[in-house]
Order: structure tokens, then sequence, then C-alpha cells
């Protein structure tokens, strides 16, 4: 049995956030490709990313922008400030 974990994001839609469940293999392949390069992926890598790990390429994208935040965070960067 997979765990999933939730996600959270800031949607277009009305409503605000949006949430997404990962299992652990979608997670250990985005924070894999995240390891490699910790920047916002390019548009191919997106498409490639989803069909990978069977998520949309909205949801990748939530993921690597909360996870890009999150690394800025750590490394004391503050959180997203707009750069890729």
């Amino acid at each position: 049995m997979l765990k999933s974990y939730p996600t959270r994001y800031p949607s277009s839609r009305a409503g605000g956030t949006r949430v997404i469940r990962l299992t652990v293999d979608q997670e250990a392949v985005l924070q894999e490709q995240f390891n490699r390069w910790p920047r916002a992926p390019h548009t191919a890598d997106v498409v490639l990313l989803a069909a990978e790990t069977g998520l949309s390429e909205a949801d990748v994208e939530g993921w690597y922008a909360i996870r890009l935040a999150q690394w800025r965070k750590e490394q004391g960067l503050g959180g997203n400030l707009g750069l890729h």
C-alpha cells in the first residue's frame, strides 16, 4: 500500500488552494529530479515528469514551486523571490 502526501499550492481557481495527493513513488521521482537541479524545470521537463508520475503538468509545476520556495528558505535565501 502506498502512502500519499498532501501537497497544497495556490490555484488560479476561485477558492484559493489546490490539494493534490502524491504517492511515495511520485514524491521520490519529483524529489530525485529536484536534487539534480533545484530550479524551476523547463516546459519539456514538466511534460516528461507529468507523464512519468501520472500527475498533471499543473500539479508538477505546483509541487516544484513549493519545493523551490522551501529549498530557498533552507539556503537562507527567503521564499521564492520570483527568480528562476
